[in-house]
This record gives structure tokens, C-alpha cells and sequence, in this order.
């Protein structure tokens, strides 16, 4: 019976893995420093967008795989009423502005140098993308990243920018 069991709750068990979940955080503002002024600095600025927040810092693996997928993304549905917002987690800045000088994102990038925002979302790793439709009500949390899930996303993206 066990043996019967078991690879239907490794496969329950990987398609959770691979599913976005809805995140139970609100977005209600933003407690962290903008690299540039011009970035959105308050939730009245964004409502209306469909907004993914982006966890990650320069020494993660899967989260420098993803960064110019989103950049890519946010330079297709930015017209549309996408924003992207990177949250950098960083301990070194040094490290981070490196980084960024050797990888263009065009989306605004904020640090998170009291952890407040990682704290906010309940950032359990790195990369987490935290999806807010155009009421700013979270309906999705992406852990990691693989090609799967960036098919997922891209479909979540097109069907909230729709609404």
C-alpha cells in the first residue's frame, strides 16, 4: 500500500512545487529605499498596474536566470500596465551595484536594508515574485524560477492586464 502511496504524494508534492500560490500579503506600501527618484513610491502610484514584486539578490543563482526574463516581460506589458518592482536583498551594496552595472533592468530596483519588505511578504527564499492585480490584491507567489514557471507567469500577466 505504501509503495502505491508514495509516488502519489511525490507527484502531489512536485506539482505544488510547481504551481503559484496566492500569497496572503497585502500591499499597502513600500518601506524601502529607490535607486533612482523616480521610481513609484506609493501604492497610490500604482494602483490600477498589475504589479509583480521581485525578491532577489545578486548572489542567487536562479535569481540572476530570471531577471532579464522579467526585464524582458516588463518591457512588453509596460505600455500596457505592467510595473515590476525589484527588491534587492543584498548585505553588500557593492556587490549589488556591480551587478547592476553588468546587467541592464529597466524596471525600478529598491533595497531592502531593514529587511521591512522581506519581513511584509513573508519571504521564505530567494527568488519570490509576489503577483498584485490591478487592485493591488496579491494572487500569486512564484518561488524559484524555471521555464515552466515563466510560462505560467507570462499567461497570469496577459490574463490580468485583460481585466
Amino acid at each position: 500500500m505504501i509503495s502505491l502511496i508514495m509516488p502519489l504524494l511525490f507527484t502531489l508534492a512536485l506539482a505544488l512545487a510547481f504551481t503559484p500560490s496566492t500569497p496572503h500579503v497585502e500591499f499597502k506600501s513600500l518601506p524601502a529605499e529607490p535607486l533612482k527618484k523616480t521610481d513609484p513610491r506609493s501604492p497610490r502610484e500604482l494602483k490600477g498596474k498589475v504589479i509583480l514584486v521581485d525578491f532577489w539578490a545578486s548572489w542567487c543563482e536562479p535569481c540572476k536566470e530570471a531577471l532579464p526574463h522579467y526585464n524582458r516581460l516588463y518591457k512588453k506589458y509596460k505600455d500596457q500596465g505592467l510595473i515590476i518592482m525589484g527588491i534587492n536583498e543584498d548585505e553588500d551594496s557593492k556587490e549589488r551595484d556591480l551587478f547592476l552595472k553588468t546587467h541592464v533592468l529597466d524596471f525600478p530596483i529598491y533595497t531592502d536594508k531593514e529587511k521591512a519588505m522581506v519581513q511584509n511578504f513573508k519571504v521564505q527564499a530567494l527568488p519570490s515574485l509576489f503577483v498584485f492585480d490591478r487592485n493591488m490584491k496579491a494572487v500569486a507567489l512564484y518561488r524559484g524560477f524555471s521555464p515552466e514557471k515563466l510560462e505560467s507567469l507570462e499567461k497570469k500577466i496577459q490574463d490580468l492586464l485583460n481585466k
